[in-house]
């Protein structure tokens, strides 16, 4: 991950094998978090389904304010997990030990933003299609156990899909967060990053267009029409980092 020019021109492939690096270390973590999130949403719908199903809206907003409660230990505890895992991939590159308070500090400020953004879209999310769903089942007669079970099948449905999409989009930016930090902690003057795509067909354009783009450590690069940190940054558009799989190289100055 972290080179200087002269060892890029004499490990030819070196790019292409450091995102084939990365890629390998992020999925076993990509499957556990998309695993818990399965689960997660197979004890959201059960619950939903029988807090309706007794006919109380106190109990159903408590299950809600219960379910959101365990999405958010599943961010924090899958960020943490993998933030440290790439850190720690990072600085044994470099034969270096671990920023531990700087790198702490900043993970910690990164799960905080990033957990309550997405619990509290699943959350509203899930009140508006519960909501879709009550008044339909309420226009079409359907009765109390009926309309239970619809809810509990949009919740299911919805997790399905939201599981495998949160699971490899949220598992990748917080490994290129882990490698930008590394390198922002480093603090060694002149360091330059560049954006690696791999080139194939599940490539956007806009990434592909991208890959080879060097810019100085502290800038952004431009990607599509967003402007971004690192692959995956939470300040650029779903279009540029929902599912995006590039990496960085960060070139340090040639060594004298």
């Amino acid at each position: 991950m972290f080179y200087n020019s002269k060892q890029l021109k004499i490990f030819k492939g070196v790019k292409e094998r450091t995102w084939y690096q990365q890629d390998r270390l992020r999925r076993p973590f990509e499957k556990q978090w998309s695993n818990s999130l399965k689960n997660y949403f197979k004890q959201y719908a059960t619950g939903i389904k029988e807090a309706y199903r007794n006919g109380s809206q106190i109990m159903l907003d408590m299950e809600l304010r219960k379910q959101a409660d365990t999405l958010r230990l599943i961010f924090k505890v899958q960020y943490t997990i993998i933030g440290n895992a790439f850190r720690d991939y990072a600085l044994g590159t470099l034969f270096l030990k671990a920023f531990d308070d700087d790198f702490d500090k900043a993970l910690s400020e990164f799960i905080d933003e990033n957990t309550a953004t997405w619990v509290t879209e699943i959350d509203e999310t899930t009140r508006k299609r519960m909501a879709k769903v009550i008044s339909n089942s309420y226009n079409d007669g359907l009765s109390t156990e009926e309309t239970s079970v619809a809810l509990r099948n949009m919740i299911l449905g919805m997790g399905a899909y939201r599981a495998n999409l949160i699971s490899r989009t949220e598992s990748h930016r917080v490994a290129s967060f882990a490698n930008e930090q590394v390198a922002v902690n480093m603090n060694i003057s002149n360091t330059n990053k560049e954006w690696v795509a791999i080139q194939d067909a599940r490539t956007r354009l806009t990434h592909s267009i991208a890959a080879g783009q060097t810019v100085p450590l502290e800038a952004n690069f431009v990607v599509g029409g967003d402007r971004l940190k690192y692959p995956g940054d939470p300040k650029g558009s779903p279009a540029e980092t929902i599912n995006c799989r590039c990496a960085v190289i960060y070139r340090t100055p040639d060594f004298q």
